[in-house]
Order: structure tokens, then sequence, then C-alpha cells
């Protein structure tokens, strides 16, 4: 019995001591020009691994305590088990709720959202969406600014198309993702987005 107990506490003792490996992540962009992530380096192909690049550990960054929601300053978003991860973001002053989407390749606002940020709902250009339910035709606006996590970027282009929830005005695609790290912690029900 003395002989188990000293076992299991070496064994205790030992993973004590072990660090955690720190994931690295990278980026890669294949010739179809779509962006890949990874934080296995060896799946990246050979011919890709040249161009990729090392986007470093995601840290995360505390929020001031007692904040709860998603904090357009901060970055710092709340959410349950199984519901998405919503971004708070401003255009033009105007404040919107995108989901944040890390398989989006495009930001994409609704025509609703489109009007009220002022920007209109027809867009300036026409661009074929391609999704995993097939194609469609969208239009496509300029936006100067956006604020997010208390970074601007832009200016950029996004897609105007219907999204099918009517809480959300739209999504959060890797366009603007790329500029932050992305942390979640589904234990603590809890994302932030850090600017790079």
């Amino acid at each position: 019995m003395i002989r188990r107990i000293a076992g299991v506490l070496s064994l205790l003792v030992l993973t004590a001591f072990v660090a955690p490996a720190a994931a690295e992540l990278y980026q890669w962009t294949d010739a179809d020009g779509v962006r890949h992530y990874t934080s296995d380096p060896d799946s990246i192909p050979e011919e890709y691994r040249p161009g990729a690049r090392d986007l470093g550990s995601p840290r995360v960054r505390e929020a001031p305590a007692g904040q709860a929601g998603s904090d357009p300053d901060t970055g710092m978003m709340r959410f349950r088990s199984g519901a998405p991860i919503v971004a708070a973001v401003a255009i033009n002053g105007v404040g919107l709720r995108l989901m944040v989407d890390t398989g989006a390749d495009r930001t994409v606002i609704s025509p609703a959202a489109a009007e009220r940020t002022g920007l209109g709902a027809a867009g300036d250009r026409q661009v074929r969406v391609l999704g995993v339910a097939g194609s469609a035709m969208a239009g496509e606006l300029l936006v100067a600014q956006m604020e997010v996590a208390g970074a601007r970027v832009g200016p950029l282009r996004v897609i105007v198309l219907d999204t099918p929830a009517d809480s959300l005005d739209g999504l959060l695609g890797r366009d603007v993702l790329d500029y932050f790290t992305l942390t979640i912690d589904g234990t603590a029900g809890r994302a932030t987005l850090v600017p790079r």
C-alpha cells in the first residue's frame, strides 16, 4: 500500500514539473489563394513551407475585473457552451454584433446592418460567394475603417449578404481576424481578440 502511494506521489510530482507546450500557430496560403492555419508545421506541404508565417503562441489578455459580455475596447467576449462567439464592432460609429467565424475568408454584414452604418444595402459591386452550401451573388462594399477590440482595421471590402440569425449583424471573417490573435478559453467561456 505504501509503495502504491509513493508511486502515485512520484507521478504527481513528475507531472507537476512538466510544462505544457505552447502551441505555435502557422498560416500558409495555397496556390488557389486559400489561407490555411495549423499548429503542426509538418502538416504544411513542402512547397508552401518557405512562405508560411509563424503567428506565434496566442496569449490571453486579461479583462478588467467585473467585465462581462462583449467589450469592443478590450476585445474580450463572453460566450456559453454551444453558442456563437460574438464580437462588438463599429462601422461609422454604429455598433454591430458579428459572429466570429474563423472558417470565413471574408467579413459579411447583412443589408440591414450596412444600411444602419450609412454604407447602403446594395454594395458598389457584385461578387460570387462560395460556401459549403453552394454559391450566390452578393454585394461588396468598401469600409474605410472598422473598430474591433480597441483597434482600427481598414480599408477593407466586406460582403453584403443576408445572415440567418436576426440577432446578429453578420460574420467577422479572417480578413479582419488576421490582424489579431484570437484566444478561446472554453472552460471560462471567454474569448479575446488582441491586436498584433
